[in-house]
């Protein structure tokens, strides 16, 4: 893979490295740790290049000799890769010490009482939770096995497809583990050892780690302010010829973009065209903060593409419930419903009982879902722009994440600084598949109301503190 981008900015750097000497041990394992740890976090992305060893030596106030020895180890453990005249750069392959949907360990001491900003998890209210007890009264359980989903349950999302103009049968409707487990199934089925993943940049960390762990290569579109660009699409599909593509062109993870009527055709066109099988992930979709219909699915437009939608309870009732499902384009369909009876032999029929009751009065379930997480969007966009006026952001038409632009590129030694006020954050720059400018966070409304005021006041806090100590040597 060649490199996909020279070495960031001094500042950039700075911020990165700030907090090296706390490791234990000689100056160069120090910095082996330090630079490991930021690619296990995904804060170094594949292919993205380092200083050079004597830029990095002065930057740090040590002997050229101990940044050698920290890049050469860090090399050899495959990290890295170094080239004379080429420089060094992060390896494409770089092993991932944990991938970040499970990496939960903040740097710093921990809080008694940490908020978790993190991943977002929709709140139960009671009348939720006694709906759940009633549905589980109500199930009736035949067959122990059910391996493509219990029939009534395909049946009623393949309706609700059709009725969203989307013509499904209950044949095209895969129930899975969660959404997440319906991206593993399609990526570890569709991808071989080498082949290449096309996926927004920034995108969704698990879907990231999961091409990963296929031994796909990965190669990103980028997903401005507006929108991710289709021409840009097309371009990479025509240069790298991937073999599978993710997209979430409605409320995108982490940025809440939608794409628009003109560019959303475009790209349908462009996957009726070249037949790139595609997820679509359409977990957030039915969470719009307005009575406006979302636009038309790209499935809908490509009826033809090989198009593969991802959908799922967490994100609209409860994450716990661990139910998701995939439409499947006529031709992948009889290869991932085999894939998924040799994975488990079926998900949870108790939980499946449970969605079908759900899903039986979605209207309702949507409306809930928007009366409690619409104004927890409005209080906490109004708290952070009282309380860090600094802090850029638009608000999002849907979704579940603010995308924060920070006023400089410090959002990865800001999150190890902001463990130390009890709080756990990404910095944005870990959802980019190829490297993004370390400027960005993404922060949840899912919180309970209660909780947004102190989780705002710990956020001011910390950056107050750490913008009074930017000027300070990297000790």
């Amino acid at each position: 893979m060649p490199p996909q981008s020279g070495p960031p900015d001094a500042p950039h750097w700075a911020a990165l490295l700030r907090g090296w000497r706390d490791h234990p041990g000689p100056l160069h394992t120090r910095l082996h740790t330090h630079l490991q740890h930021a690619v296990d976090r995904g804060e170094l992305t594949p292919g993205q290049r380092l200083p050079a060893e004597r830029t990095l030596a002065a930057l740090l106030g040590i002997s050229r000799a101990t940044a050698v020895t920290a890049l050469d180890d860090l090399t050899a453990s495959g990290y890295l890769t170094r080239h004379v005249g080429r420089g060094t750069h992060v390896a494409p392959t770089a092993p991932r010490a944990q991938p970040l949907l499970t990496l939960r360990t903040p740097v710093g001491a921990a809080h008694p009482s940490e908020i978790d900003l993190t991943i977002a998890v929709p709140l139960l209210t009671d009348q939720q939770r006694a709906r759940l007890r009633d549905a589980a009264q109500h199930a009736h359980y035949d067959s122990p096995y059910h391996p493509h989903g219990l029939p009534d349950l395909r049946d009623l999302i393949a309706q609700h497809y059709t009725h969203a103009g989307l013509p499904t049968t209950p044949d095209q409707i895969l129930i899975t583990s969660g959404a997440q487990q319906a991206i593993a199934l399609t990526a570890h089925t569709l991808l071989r050892r080498g082949d290449t993943a096309l996926l927004e940049t920034p995108t969704y960390f698990g879907a990231i780690d999961v091409m990963r762990a296929a031994g796909a290569h990965l190669t990103g579109t980028p997903v401005t302010a507006q929108h991710l660009d289709p021409h840009h699409f097309a371009h990479q599909t025509h240069t790298h010829h991937p073999r599978l593509a993710f997209l979430t062109p409605t409320h995108h993870n982490p940025t809440g973009t939608t794409l628009p009527h003109p560019a959303r055709h475009h790209l349908a066109a462009h996957l009726h065209d070249t037949r790139l099988p595609t997820l679509e992930d359409d977990t957030l979709l039915d969470l719009p903060f307005t009575d406006t219909p979302p636009p038309p699915r790209l499935s809908t437009l490509a009826p033809r593409a090989p198009i593969l939608n991802v959908g799922s309870l967490s994100k609209l009732y409860w994450a716990g419930l661990r139910i998701g499902w995939l439409r499947l384009p006529p031709t992948l369909a009889p290869t991932l419903k085999q894939a998924k009876t040799l994975t488990d032999f079926g998900s949870s029929q108790p939980a499946q009982h449970l969605a079908l009751h759900l899903l039986n009065d979605l209207p309702t379930l949507i409306s809930e879902r928007r009366a409690t997480i619409t104004p927890a969007r409005d209080h906490l966009a109004h708290l952070l722009r009282t309380h860090l006026p600094d802090w850029t952001f638009t608000t999002p038409p849907g979704g579940q994440f603010l995308w924060i632009t920070l006023p400089g590129p410090t959002a990865s030694a800001y999150t190890h600084h902001a463990a130390r006020h009890g709080l756990r954050l990404y910095p944005g720059a870990s959802m980019g598949v190829t490297p993004l400018p370390d400027q960005y966070l993404r922060i949840p409304f899912t919180l309970h109301p209660d909780h947004i005021p102190e989780a705002v006041n710990r956020l001011a806090r910390a950056w107050a503190e750490f913008t009074s100590r930017g000027s300070e040597r990297l000790a």
